[in-house]
């Protein structure tokens, strides 16, 4: 995409010369793919999660702008710990929809609440690009926290530091 060089992101300010500037959605404003996924995070479990807070469009996944390039092709199982009544449990997580309907109804399961329960729960999960140990809180943030276990996953594969360290307690289930 041709942009004047007097463009700039939206969100940081700064132009190409930092990283290629793109355009999500129809909205006459340019943004770094970066500076994207981290608006993206930091909006879990709100509508500018997906869409356009100018135009309303649907915007990248956050997989697409957080993952960075040389990750893209990893594919490996990501998980997420469970703490329940001093009690921990891994369960397989994948982002999107129809996983977090299926974690909600395994966490329910693990803990004993009927199907139709509300659940209360919050995500510690580490930023991608910058390791910061992030508290998402609701279920709604369920697909960012899930991106942010599959990004760690990868990096973790790939022998790169994931920003999180998590010590394995002694009693640990695998679900």
């Amino acid at each position: 995409m041709v942009h004047s060089t007097d463009d700039v992101c939206w969100i940081c300010f700064t132009g190409a010369e930092s990283a290629p500037l793109m355009r999500p959605c129809p909205c006459p404003r340019y943004v770094h793919r970066g500076c994207l996924g981290r608006w993206q995070l930091q909006c879990a479990g709100r509508s500018e999660e997906s869409h356009c807070r100018f135009c309303g469009n649907n915007l990248p996944r956050l997989d697409e702008t957080l993952t960075p390039d040389h990750l893209r092709s990893t594919s490996v199982p990501a998980y997420m710990a469970i703490l329940y009544n001093q009690q921990y449990y891994v369960i397989p997580v994948r982002p999107g929809v129809d996983s977090k309907e299926d974690f909600s109804a395994r966490v329910k399961k693990l803990i004993g609440l009927p199907d139709d329960a509300q659940i209360n729960v919050s995500f510690q999960c580490a930023a991608p690009t910058t390791g910061e140990l992030l508290t998402l809180s609701g279920i709604e943030c369920f697909n960012a926290a899930a991106t942010c276990a599959a990004i760690s996953a990868a990096k973790r594969a790939a022998g790169e530091d994931a920003g999180f360290v998590w010590h394995e307690p002694v009693a640990t289930q695998q679900q």
